[in-house]
């Protein structure tokens, strides 16, 4: 069986654009609903897509972004936020930001960041590469593969 790729991920595109919003909310339980599957994800300033990703386990992913050494959409996020903030340092995949504003990035988080995910086995890269395209979402800072 045939299957054209173009309509598969505009259909795939379509599904994950109306799929039911999360809000984002650090706890210990947060993520345990989420499939252990892989998928694409995005993340929603308002109705405002800022960020996409693809991966090979959604739980483990959507867990990953509530802590800031494990997600570069955390670290972007929090450093437009709050880089004007005195206690501001430049986090990294080693360093957070101070336990201030990692609080004031939760809170963030919760109240203006909502998620949609979708399972996807096959196409979870081209899928991600065709929203970063279409919707250049802000916090996106890895560049699209050529063909």
């Amino acid at each position: 069986m045939k299957i054209d790729r173009h309509k598969y991920l505009k259909s795939l595109t379509a599904s994950l654009l109306s799929a039911q919003k999360h809000k984002i909310v650090k706890s210990k339980t947060w993520a345990k609903d989420f499939p252990p599957k892989p998928g694409v994800y995005i993340i929603r300033k308002k109705d405002k897509l800022i960020y996409v990703g693809e991966t090979g386990s959604i739980k483990g992913r959507l867990k990953d972004l509530c802590s800031t050494r494990n997600h570069t959409a955390r670290r972007s996020i929090g450093t437009e936020q709050f880089r004007k903030h005195a206690e501001y340092t430049k986090p990294s995949s080693k360093d957070r930001f101070c336990d201030t504003i990692e609080d004031l990035l939760n809170q963030y988080f919760a109240k203006n960041l909502t998620i949609t995910f979708l399972e996807v086995d096959l196409g979870r890269k081209e899928l991600e590469e065709i929203i970063c395209k279409n919707h250049i979402p802000i916090h996106n800072i890895k560049t699209i593969r050529k063909s």
